[in-house]
C-alpha cells in the first residue's frame, strides 16, 4: 500500500472516530491479520493509534486531518526505511 494513502487513511481515522470506534477497527486489524507477523504488525500499530487518539482526546487543540497525514506520512516513511534517516 501507498505509505502516503496509508497516513491519509490513518489522519481520517484518527480525526472522525471516536476511542470505541477504534477500538473495534483495531480489534478487526488483529482477527484479520493473515500471520502471526501480521498479526504482531497489527497489534502494534493498533496500539499506537489508540494511544495517539487518547492524546488527542486531552489536547486543548488536537492537530488538523492534514497535520496528521504530513506527520504520519513521514513516520511511516521512517519506519520503511528502518530508521536509517536517523542512524
Amino acid at each position: 500500500m501507498n505509505l502516503d494513502v496509508l497516513a491519509a487513511q490513518l489522519a481520517q481515522l484518527l480525526t472522525t472516530s471516536d476511542k470505541g470506534e477504534l477500538e473495534e477497527i483495531v480489534r478487526r486489524w488483529r482477527q484479520t491479520a493473515a500471520s502471526p507477523g501480521q498479526r504482531e504488525l497489527m497489534e502494534k500499530m493498533g496500539d499506537q493509534v489508540l494511544a495517539l487518539k487518547s492524546a488527542f482526546d486531552l489536547a486543548s487543540e488536537p492537530p488538523s486531518r492534514e497535520e496528521l497525514e504530513v506527520a504520519l506520512g513521514m513516520m511511516l516513511r521512517l519506519a520503511a526505511s528502518g530508521g536509517d534517516a536517523v542512524r
